[in-house]
């Protein structure tokens, strides 16, 4: 999942994809309880999904990422291995494969990086500090001037995302500001017709080594250095900014145009335009091999699409079609580039779409999304949801993410949308801890966009049962027993 791309994630991160930082806040679970009465269990018996067939998927991922750098990221080897791996498994299972290309803006952040402070100590990356996906390189050596703290001018403020945070700032100096909830992008825009050389967000949570990179969405518009860094960074910063002390900031970035895949496979025609579809990103970060992030998604729709094979042939089950795709982590470029290749009629025949993008968080929560501004039918499917979960594991909390993973190019055609995601860096709270155990106070995903997002840090009997409250519900729509009227 982007960083950033939730706005509920905002509270813990640092702001930006779709969202606000590059971690995020508490969930907010729906006011509204689901309507259990009007959710059916749909007719077709399915094979149970078993943690040790997830277990075979995340350990094939996690070989590919071994085997190129460390990572799957979009425009590298590991990522087109891992094209290679799922577009193999479902040809396995008989599925119709393509690889559609499209072309989006790639991002490299070039070795090298520092931030150097007057008399005082210097910062490299990757340990220190990262430049967000789509930062633009440079070297300035400048003043430093915090925006978004309680004792910068004008106070706390909006923490920086409002434009009278920087009524007061000067121009020519580097930004050091406090994370936020809002876009990061928003704040470099902000910070940029304020004058600022450079930008830096420092998240006091953060230690050596955990500095993630969250995304400015595209690079148009981005004229200046934008950093998150840990918050030694910032702390030294401050200090520096107090004595009047000038940092230089020492970045190099590259931006080009890449031409990468996304994986459509499906099995059946599509019957009076009904089609189920579901999807996960195929992508890692630049900085782990992805196996939460998402492997564990891409896991359990391997699993799905194996159970859909042998149900369909067996019972019949309506039309599925699965999606696995590219750029989720830059900012949902791949399943935005399929929806915008569909025609009209084509976009028709989606009944809804369902996306598993983090399933196995090793603390987590069953968040089912139930974004307030979803399509109309968006509220059965978290209904069918809730209510599998409800029955069959430990229940679920609704939770509108705000358009922050794949499901939202479908929620913008019109597409009813729904899914599963089990959290990040928010942190699980003592009622949560009661009803799903885990720990109270302690990340849902301890190595959400770290090196360490491993097999062992999938909990692959969540996965399981997630993939198998998946498969309930897309059956249930592929067959007409959900969103009859789709």
């Amino acid at each position: 999942m982007p960083p950033g791309a939730q706005p509920f994630l905002v509270a813990l991160i640092l702001t930006l994809v779709l969202a606000a930082c590059g971690i995020a806040p508490p969930p907010v679970p729906q006011t509204a309880g689901p309507d259990t009465a009007r959710t059916p269990a749909p007719s077709v018996e399915l094979e149970a999904i078993q943690p040790d067939a997830i277990v075979v998927h995340l350990a094939a991922l996690a070989d590919i990422a071994e085997a190129n750098g460390g990572v799957r990221t979009t425009g590298t080897p590991g990522y087109d291995a891992s094209v290679d791996y799922v577009a193999a498994q479902l040809r396995e299972l008989g599925y119709e494969v393509q690889r559609p290309e499209f072309q989006m803006p790639g991002f490299r952040e070039l070795p090298g990086a520092t931030i150097s402070i007057e008399d005082g100590p210097t910062f490299r990356a990757p340990g220190d500090f990262h430049a967000m996906i789509f930062s633009a390189g440079g070297r300035v050596r400048a003043a430093i001037a915090t925006v978004g703290f309680p004792d910068s001018p004008r106070g706390e403020g909006g923490r920086g995302c409002r434009p009278d945070d920087w009524e007061e700032f000067p121009g020519g100096a580097i930004a050091l500001a406090a994370p936020g909830p809002c876009l990061a992008r928003t704040r470099a825009e902000l910070a940029q017709e304020a004058g600022a050389v450079a930008i830096v967000t420092a998240n006091p949570s953060w230690l050596r080594g955990e500095a993630r990179r969250p995304t400015l969405l595209r690079p148009d518009g981005i004229q200046i250095p934008v950093i998150a860094a840990i918050g030694a960074v910032g702390e030294a910063l401050r200090e520096a900014a107090e004595e009047g002390a000038e940092a230089e900031v020492s970045v190099r970035t590259e931006i080009e145009t890449i031409t990468v895949r996304n994986v459509i496979a499906q099995l059946g025609d599509p019957d009076g335009g009904r089609v189920a579809m579901l999807g996960a990103h195929l992508d890692s970060v630049h900085d782990g091999p992805g196996l939460n992030d998402n492997g564990s998604g891409v896991a359990a729709l391997l699993e799905i699409a194996r159970v859909a094979a042998e149900a369909r042939s067996a019972a019949g089950a309506g039309t599925l079609r699965f999606g696995f795709w590219a750029g989720e982590e830059f900012g949902l470029y791949g399943s935005r580039a399929y929806v915008e290749s569909l025609s009209d009629d084509e976009r028709a025949e989606i009944a809804a779409y369902l996306n598993l993008d983090m399933l196995g968080s090793v603390n987590g929560v069953p968040y089912v999304y139930a974004d307030r501004f979803a399509p109309a039918g968006s509220a059965e499917i978290s209904d069918f949801l809730v209510d599998w979960l409800e029955t069959h594991d430990d229940g679920a909390v609704p939770q509108d993410l705000g358009g922050a993973s794949d499901h939202a190019p479908f929620a913008d055609a019109g597409i009813p949308t729904g899914g599963i995601f089990s959290g990040a860096t928010e942190h699980k709270t003592e009622e949560q801890a009661n009803q799903f155990g885990g720990a109270a106070d302690e990340p849902e995903d301890p190595c959400y966009h770290l090196a360490c997002d491993t097999p062992a840090n999938v909990d692959a009997e969540r996965v399981a049962a997630y993939a198998n409250a998946a498969a309930a519900v897309a059956f249930a729509i592929a067959r007409g027993e959900l969103l009859r009227d789709g």
